[in-house]
């Protein structure tokens, strides 16, 4: 799968660490990027949106809807949402906990101790592999 040609959505309500994933994307060749904070508008652009979404970005803990608290379990709600309503759509978990959630595309543990250009490279060529 050429990089250059999908569109990847970030769902993350952090503008600094949502503007690094951004950065580790561009690097490794996708182009097509947006950013939302929270669930209510990644499932408009699911959707409603105008292009087919390729690849998911999500973090972890995030608020579902617009005003609401922070929900520790959203990235896992999304996981589930996504399963039960049979959305193939490829996901990678950026937290900065680090997870290791199984039936995704990968995990890429987001912390000054890593190079998430290079950890965002290794799992986005399983997207290139599987494609």
């Amino acid at each position: 799968m050429d990089l250059s040609k999908i569109k990847a959505v970030i769902v993350d309500d952090d503008v600094f660490k949502g503007a690094d994933i951004r950065k580790a994307l561009e690097f490794n060749g996708v182009r097509d990027i947006i950013t939302v904070r929270n669930q209510e508008m990644l499932w408009e652009q699911i959707y409603h949106g105008e292009d087919k979404i390729d690849l998911i970005v999500t973090d972890m803990q995030y608020p579902l809807e617009a005003g609401e608290a922070v929900d520790e379990e959203a990235g896992f709600k999304l996981i589930e949402r996504m399963e039960k309503e049979k959305i193939h759509i490829p996901v990678i978990v950026c937290s900065s906990l680090n997870y290791s959630i199984p039936d995704i595309l990968g995990n890429v543990w987001y912390s000054n101790l890593n190079d998430i250009d290079l950890n965002f490279k290794e799992v986005l060529g399983k997207l290139e592999k599987n494609s």
